[in-house]
């Protein structure tokens, strides 16, 4: 069970500890209340054609107790003052203490000691314990109520109620649940392309990568990166990285100006630190570990292993910035943990706990999961360069040319729910603590957050409403605009300078600019409502604004075809669209939940994605001419398989369309096949 899921069962628990059921969610005025929000949300059934693993795990785990809890999901529980930016009352800087408050310190507190680690943990397993006795004796009385009822006629209007209520949970907390995916800066005009990124200027590690020439490619199998010859458009596979039999490759880097290449690996173990030797290495608990491995590829077909140093946890992300290597993992904590055995219970790196000093304590006062934070100088690549802990309960985490912001949402009942949210600088490998604060809401991910000449603006949705923030360097609130878009919620945002563009959805599609210029006075400046949505948002030159999603026909409220739209956004007061381009029987693309899977460069005038149709898989690649819109150049079967989505990369004049094992080759110049290879 990964991250997400346990926040979705966590959340559900809280809301199903000794509540009483209110009387606007007995089963005839839940009915009442779905049959009001059928037609508004109907589209969203067309979009559980295509859900991904996680999506699909988090709706087994919700599952398990949505049918005894959803009657009070949306409760106010009696006696315990809701999570608030606005209820603060009586919260403690950072021990153990209120039971709902959000520390209203600005300093992120280091631990004194392991023992106060344990005492956070120790803090969590006793809630869960309470709201699990809480929880159960609740299930039982519903299931004698609902046995009660059957018995008085078949199914109830009561279990009926449950069942529309559990599906319209599944919808809502499967598609809006906050993404850990991305400002995907354009990419440098240079003869090869790059990954599509979430902030210029960071890199981030991908499955496929190119040095402008060789291609780099993570094999089906997992354990192996294939390196590809494609001089003279004639493919050939040169050489290899390959990785034990006991670990994986999640992604990897290349750095073509130092002649690096970082490659991610991670390695799961049994769960026994007496007989897995993995535990030596840095797994606690049950989360494995993460590894890094530079190789010097000075000489790409003779690529020589420098270093490597381990973390523990599951891999998370990563970024790259200055020939630094910033590594995520994150580290559940279940099992044997023992108090004066700090191995059991605090993260290792090469094989030794983090030091106190280096864990960071949690805004609220339990916590039971670690985002550790490691450095690597790919000078120095044996060796850490700095590390740090980061207790929580999970988050997310943002990163801008200067900042770490790892964010986590604290769900309340009905007053919605509050985004915390913690601020480490780096530089030159280097981590150090500068802020924390919160604000209200969530975010839909990380387009939404964005930090600009020393603010970090975001972009929420909280219940029935949207708001925007503005937060100095102290994370303290400078500015808003709140109670946007009312029963819509955010599907997309992308920031540039001192404006920010957001779209919201429910039956059509508003595209919002804010003005940020006075950053204590935010404005809305222009609304355009279209219909459909855009779940995915690029800039395309300076004046134009690229938007990738769903067409919903109008009468029926179902997505129909996958759509593109380019923005006039030359006058941010007075947003235009300047064309529509809708694939009909397109019914999702991976650009949607994987950034990484676009290929956009407005220098060279491209804009490839891969879709999915009814035959199968396709690639497609557009130019946008000033006068006849969207021009589709390409539209070509994928023809591998793999559990890894599409990649389109580009060297010169050649597009590489790169699908698990199977590499296809078209020229630019006709848009023909030239090459292929079977790795």
């Amino acid at each position: 069970m990964d991250k997400r899921e346990q926040d979705v069962l966590d959340q559900i628990r809280q809301k199903t500890a000794d509540v009483k059921m209110p009387e606007s969610l007995e089963p005839e005025n839940i009915q009442r209340m779905l049959e009001e929000k059928q037609s508004g949300d109907a589209f969203r059934q067309s979009q559980k054609r295509r859900w991904g693993v996680k999506q699909t795990g988090i709706l087994a785990a919700a599952c398990l107790v949505i049918v005894v809890g959803i009657a009070v999901w949306n409760g106010a529980e009696p006696g315990r003052e809701s999570v608030s930016t606005r209820n603060t009352k009586g919260d403690s800087e950072h021990g153990i203490g209120d039971q709902s408050g959000i520390s209203s310190s600005k300093t992120i507190a280091r631990a004194e000691s392991y023992e106060q680690v344990y005492d956070y943990y120790e803090a969590y397993q006793k809630q869960l314990e309470e709201e699990q006795m809480a929880y159960d004796m609740n299930a039982a009385e519903l299931s004698r109520e609902s046995a009660a009822s059957s018995s008085d006629g078949g199914e109830s209007a009561g279990s009926a109620s449950t069942k529309n209520a559990g599906e319209e949970f599944m919808i809502e907390n499967t598609v809006d649940a906050p993404a850990a995916t991305a400002e995907a800066g354009d990419m440098a005009a240079s003869d090869y392309s790059q990954t599509n990124v979430r902030q210029e200027g960071v890199d981030e590690a991908d499955i496929a990568k190119t040095d402008g020439r060789y291609l780099y490619v993570l094999e089906d199998n997992g354990r192996e990166i294939a390196i590809v010859d494609t001089r003279d458009q004639d493919m050939k596979k040169v050489a290899s990285v390959e990785v034990g039999e006991q670990e994986y490759i999640h992604e990897f880097y290349v750095v073509p100006d130092r002649k690096k290449m970082a490659v991610v690996c991670g390695q799961q173990g049994s769960g026994s630190m007496e007989v897995d030797p993995l535990y030596s290495r840095g797994g606690i608990g049950n989360s494995g570990v993460t590894e890094a491995v530079t190789y010097d590829i000075q000489d790409p077909e003779n690529p020589k292993e420098e270093g490597r140093v381990t973390q523990s946890g599951e891999y998370n992300s990563s970024r790259m910035a200055d020939g630094y290597l910033y590594l995520f993992s994150q580290v559940y904590l279940w099992g044997d943990v023992v108090l004066g055995e700090p191995r059991t219970y605090v993260p290792l790196i090469n094989g030794e706990p983090v030091s106190e000093k280096n864990i960071f304590l949690p805004q609220v006062n339990r916590a039971n999961m670690y985002e550790v934070i490691t450095t690597v100088d790919l000078e120095k690549p044996d060796k850490m360069k700095d590390s740090k802990a980061v207790f929580s309960k999970g988050g997310q985490a943002y990163v801008s040319n200067r900042n770490i912001y790892f964010y986590e949402t604290e769900w309340g009942n009905f007053s919605g729910c509050v985004t915390t949210v913690r601020k480490i600088a780096y530089k030159d490998g280097k981590l150090e603590a500068k802020a924390q604060g919160q604000f209200d809401g969530y975010l839909n991910d990380s387009f939404s957050i964005d930090e600009y000449e020393g603010n970090l603006r975001v972009v929420t949705t909280e219940d029935d409403t949207n708001s925007v923030y503005v937060l100095d360097e102290e994370l303290e609130t400078i500015g808003s605009i709140e109670n946007l878009a009312e029963d819509e919620r955010i599907y997309s945002a992308r920031f540039m300078g001192d404006t920010g563009y957001f779209v919201t959805f429910r039956e059509t599609d508003p595209l919002f600019s804010v003005d940020l210029s006075d950053p204590k006075n935010p404005k809305i400046v222009g609304e355009l409502k279209i219909p459909g949505f855009s779940d995915y948002l690029h800039f395309y030159g300076n004046n134009r604004l690229l938007g990738i999603g769903m067409n919903v026909d109008e009468k029926t409220m179902t997505t129909d075809g996958v759509k593109i739209t380019m923005f006039d956004i030359s006058d941010k007061t007075d947003v235009k669209e300047e064309d529509t381009y809708v694939l009909k029987n397109v019914y999702s693309t991976d650009v949607s939940y994987d950034y990484k899977a676009a290929l956009v460069d407005w220098e060279k005038n491209l804009i490839g994605f891969a879709g999915y149709t009814q035959g199968g898989q396709r690639y497609f690649l557009f130019e946008y001419d000033d006068e006849k819109g969207f021009v589709c150049n390409l539209e070509e079967d994928i023809n591998g398989n793999g559990m890894r989505n599409s990649r389109g990369i580009y060297i010169e004049e050649t597009l590489y369309v790169i699908q698990g094992n199977i590499i296809e080759a078209y020229s630019l110049k006709d848009y023909q096949k030239v090459d292929d290879l079977i790795l």
